[in-house]
């Protein structure tokens, strides 16, 4: 069974945080959900995902991703971010 668990690899023995398993959720939605974005989701997945507190109550997530998926991410990354902001 495919689930939001693919998107994120992990080291060995290293449990996701709750935090890292939403936004993998979150990409796994946008890959079964968004049919613009599903080609470019289809084999993309994420390292690890911190939220840090920029400017007053403002947050940012900062997604770490392979080096070697670094371009494809590139290619999508104004339409991730824009379906993600929603």
């Amino acid at each position: 069974m495919y689930t939001s668990m693919k998107k994120i690899h992990k080291d060995k023995d290293v449990e996701p945080t709750e935090f890292e398993e939403s936004v993998a959720q979150a990409f796994f939605d946008l890959e079964n959900t968004n049919q613009d974005l599903k080609s470019d989701l289809k084999d993309l997945y994420i390292n690890s995902a911190v939220q840090i507190d920029v400017s007053g109550s403002r947050k940012a997530v900062v997604v770490h991703v392979p080096y070697r998926l670094r371009k494809a991410f590139r290619k999508v990354h104004v339409k991730l971010v824009r379906e993600l902001e929603k």
